[in-house]
């Protein structure tokens, strides 16, 4: 093995910057003589680290940030930091008297560490205040107070670490601003020079405003934001918001930023657009289990200098009102066509939202004049910028055919046909392609969902020729789902109370990144 012939030394600083802890796991595996310099018990330790605000949790995540300081090797081990419980209310921090008994040298590492990472004068103290608390109970143990101390304290923890931590390469986390935080950004109300905020908002909005001075996140890639569970008006039966747009510029101007994601989001009538248009470094966008409207996806799609993945799918939540946001799937189509080059992978779960890509309005030719009935109504209520950003991309045209990166496909059988068919760039009605002939080139998968046999004339003669095509060995394509056996399109639950088994939590089904 030419690996075991170059010195030591070399062995240890390769191993060090190893980024995959599997990797590294096999490799100790595999020869006795390197599994020493592996440390894999000491790496699992710190490859992972939970911020939960149970005082159990809080005195162990300091346990560590503790070891960390006194040696800042281990803060490279670190490769994902997870950060539980939302703010609720507009509320500064109280000072409390400090509960941890820190040696000098301690404390001045401590110290130090504060400042490395941007806290200076009244924020200095006030965090170091926060790290130095080992319950969060206030001193009559009252619920509220309770609640803003964990915050306080849980953030203070996540920022502290992210900033000790250079090889940190995701991080899942609760929105770190309360939802009311137009108010708690006034300068004129909150005076940025003596007001303590939210640590770890601070702590990213400042990385993410001058990354290149910024000595820490230089490696975060991904971004999951939890959106239930963990707010005191959260309820697992329904989809719920954030400000995921804000949330999005926490993260989009940094240098390695890839991904951000979510599952169970509706939107806020709070969540105010401030998304520019080909700013965000961000290139793949994960919205699993959402119920939002379609210029909401815009903004978020318009966003990206270049978009390589972008995934929407509905389900596993109730709606409150019962009224779901209708999918159109013209703005959807218009929006994405800047992102023909870059665009690798497309994964649309909503068809249930567009009924009027069914059987009935496919065979009476009914499509195009609904959606643009539909379209009509979906924005003439839309304030005067809302309708200004739709015009700003309503002159895109383009089809399926034309995304030529595209390898990764998963649509409805009645999206995929309507794509394959295409926008005109001033709304001209296009005539239908066979799937043969509206296929990008590179194509390697595709999924359809929601097709049967017999449902529908117009589907059987795509499928068939589609079928034949994929058979003929003259494309790309290595893989087709969704014919054989119909994979049913996401729904809505629609009784919430008496569909448990169809809900989705972040509890039981975890997060992917």
């Amino acid at each position: 093995m030419a690996f075991l012939s170059v010195p030591p030394e070399i062995h240890a600083r390769i191993i060090f910057y190893l980024p995959s802890i599997r990797d590294l796991a096999a490799l100790s595996q595999s020869c006795h003589a390197l599994h020493s310099l592996c440390d894999m018990k000491t790496r699992e330790r710190f490859h992972r680290i939970r911020v939960y605000t149970k005082d159990t949790s809080i005195n162990e995540t300091f346990g560590l940030l503790m070891e960390i300081l006194k040696n800042r090797r281990l803060g490279y081990y670190v490769r994902e930091i997870e950060q539980y419980w939302r703010p609720t209310g507009k509320i500064s921090y109280v000072k409390r008297e400090e509960q941890r008994d820190l040696k000098k040298d301690e404390m001045d590492l401590l110290r130090a560490a504060v400042q490395r990472a941007g806290f200076v004068g009244p924020q200095e103290s006030a965090v170091i205040n926060m790290l130095m608390q080992n319950t969060t109970q206030g001193a009559y143990r009252i619920k509220t107070y309770s609640h803003h101390n964990r915050t306080f304290i849980a953030q203070a923890l996540a920022a502290i670490l992210i900033s000790v931590s250079p090889n940190l390469k995701a991080l899942a986390m609760t929105q770190p601003f309360d939802s009311y935080y137009p108010f708690y950004l006034d300068a004129e109300k909150w005076p940025r020079d003596w007001h303590v905020d939210y640590p770890l908002d601070r702590l990213l909005r400042r990385a993410n405003a001058d990354p290149a001075n910024t000595p820490y996140l230089q490696n975060l890639r991904k971004v999951y934001m939890m959106v239930e569970e963990f707010g005191v008006m959260d309820d697992p039966r329904f989809y719920n918001h954030i400000e995921f747009f804000d949330c999005m510029t926490l993260f989009d101007h940094l240098p390695s930023i890839e991904s951000i994601g979510t599952d169970a989001l509706e939107e806020n009538e709070n969540d105010i657009p401030r998304l520019v248009s080909g700013s965000s470094n961000i290139s793949k966008i994960h919205l699993n289990h959402c119920s939002l409207h379609t210029p909401y996806l815009a903004y978020v799609i318009q966003s990206c200098k270049a978009l390589r993945e972008f995934q929407y799918t509905i389900g596993g939540r109730g709606v409150r009102d019962r009224s779901y946001p209708l999918f159109n799937i013209k703005t959807f189509i218009k929006s994405i066509c800047p992102h023909k080059d870059t665009l690798e992978v497309l994964d649309i779960d909503a068809e249930s939202h567009m009924y009027y890509l069914d059987p009935y309005h496919q065979e009476e030719g009914l499509v195009d004049q609904e959606i643009d009935e539909r379209a009509t109504d979906l924005y003439m209520d839309q304030e005067e910028e809302k309708l200004q950003f739709l015009r700003s991309f309503w002159g895109n045209s383009g089809s399926l055919k034309d995304f030529c990166a595209l390898k990764r496909l998963s649509l409805g059988i009645g999206g995929l046909l309507y794509f394959a068919k295409g926008v005109g760039e001033n709304d001209e009605r296009r005539e239908p392609v066979m799937l043969p002939d509206g296929l990008p080139e590179n194509l390697e998968y595709l999924c359809v969902r929601g097709y049967g046999r017999s449902q529908c004339e117009m589907w059987d003669a795509q499928i068939d020729a589609l079928m034949a095509f994929y058979k003929s060995g003259l494309s790309k394509i290595k893989e087709i789902t969704g014919v054989e056996e119909t994979i049913p399109n996401a729904q809505d639950v629609r009784r919430p109370d008496d569909e448990e088994v169809s809900l989705w939590t972040l509890k039981h089904a975890g997060y992917s990144l």
